[in-house]
């Protein structure tokens, strides 16, 4: 990824960054008070977070958070989010970078990669 990000030429930091565990994401989730409503369909499937700000939020604030061989809680799991509030989404790349170090986030509109620490 470092390679890619120079290749592209986004600056990023010099720290150790890994993909979250399920746990970890499972975690700032709710860490974050979101609403929050999961598909599970079982070992190396779809896993699916639908997310919300709060459930009666009147501004429909949302994300779909998807690991497409979801391999446990333990484990390191590749996320991405099929749609969704970008600020949202940023906030919740940002609690995981706590965990795992920054994370990448790459706008379908754009296709602008952005590094998302935990101080974003």
């Amino acid at each position: 990824m470092t390679i890619w990000l120079s290749e592209q030429e986004i600056s990023f930091p010099a720290l150790p960054s890994r993909c979250p565990t399920g746990s970890e994401i499972k975690r700032a989730l709710v860490d974050l008070g979101l609403t929050v409503h999961i598909t599970d369909n079982g070992h190396m499937a779809p896993w699916y977070a639908f997310v919300q700000e709060a459930a009666d939020d009147p501004e429909n604030k949302w994300a779909l958070l998807i690991i497409q061989d979801y391999s446990g809680d333990h484990e390191p799991q590749k996320l991405h989010f099929e749609k969704g509030d970008e600020p949202l989404i940023r906030r919740i790349l940002s609690r995981l970078a706590l965990a795992c170090g920054p994370l990448v986030l790459v706008n379908d509109a754009d296709s602008v990669p952005e590094v998302i620490g935990a101080d974003a």
